[in-house]
């Protein structure tokens, strides 16, 4: 008896790959944003701003490849509602469906959190914003936003794991966890990157930053370790070209290892700008090579 042939989705990577890095980075810096809002001194808020400022229009950028893999981008409302002998309804069986959902739930709680930084910052001075938005209370919907965030971030890992591709079904249910981590590593690079170029990437709060930074990218090394162990042999296509260079490389070297070595190495030293801003932008782009060679690595 032949084995069974198990189709690839087709999923091409400057799409979904680029969906899931962005929309994991947009929750990561939400939900830094968010711990630092419900338990930062209050004093402070360079860092729940720069989450806020980013998280949202991080999020407007999500939705252009996710429609451009649908094929029939017209067709993008069958995300939310299907329709079916004439009649609109749910379905709450469907992955994607419910991820739609949550993502429309984080994407208003990341606009409200970015309206709300704007009317603080006197930049929207209109009567409905300045006299009464700031009555809303802005912890709330923190807190709603953070956990559909984290769903997102995690979602995008699981879409993976329940298919019957051999690689990411190995894997399971480590690729969710690893990609809210990946998520968490990201999003406070973003936001310190957004920190170093207002100058505000200093303080008590920048050093709650890195500290939370460096935990995120050991648990990051350690879930990799443990995932590819559990993939053993469908873990192959890691090893070979372009895998090399992109995985190990660019994601594991360049964007955990290095980093991880400069920021434990600037607990006792000062480096100047050029250095840890390189290292900022190395763990970003090694986030979305990581997530490139998961997707392709699971299609071979």
């Amino acid at each position: 008896m032949s084995p069974e042939i198990i189709q690839a989705p087709g999923w091409a990577w400057y799409y979904i790959a680029v969906y899931f890095f962005v929309a994991g980075t947009s929750a990561g810096a939400y939900f830094i944003g968010t711990m630092e809002e419900l338990f930062g001194s209050g004093r402070e808020r360079e860092v729940s701003r720069a989450a806020c400022y980013l998280a949202f229009p991080l999020l407007i950028l999500v939705p252009i490849p996710l429609i451009a893999d649908l094929g029939r981008p017209e067709r993008f409302w069958h995300l939310f509602v299907y329709n079916q002998a004439g009649y609109p309804y749910l379905n709450l069986q469907s992955p994607m469906s419910v991820g739609s959902w949550v993502l429309l739930v984080f994407s208003v709680c990341a606009l409200l959190s970015f309206l709300d930084n704007l009317v603080a910052d006197k930049i929207i001075s209109f009567p409905l914003f300045s006299r009464y938005y700031n009555r809303i209370p802005r912890k709330l919907y923190a807190v709603i936003g953070s956990l559909a965030g984290f769903f997102i971030a995690g979602y995008t890992g699981v879409l993976l794991n329940v298919t019957a591709r051999p690689f990411w079904a190995a894997t399971s249910p480590l690729m969710g966890a690893l990609f809210i981590v990946s998520g968490a590593s990201t999003g406070a690079a973003a936001i310190s990157l957004f920190l170093i170029w207002r100058k505000r990437n200093s303080g008590a709060e920048i050093e709650r930053l890195e500290a939370f930074d460096r935990v995120v990218m050991v648990a990051e090394l350690v879930l990799l370790a443990v995932l590819l162990v559990m993939a053993g042999r469908t873990a192959a296509p890691l090893v070979s070209l372009p895998f090399v260079a992109m995985f190990w490389i660019g994601s594991v070297a360049l964007g955990i290892v290095v980093p991880l070595w400069f920021k434990i190495r600037s607990r006792a030293e000062r480096y100047g700008a050029n250095p840890v801003l390189a290292h900022y932008l190395f763990i970003l782009a090694g986030g979305l090579l990581l997530r490139i060679s998961l997707l392709q690595a699971g299609q071979l």
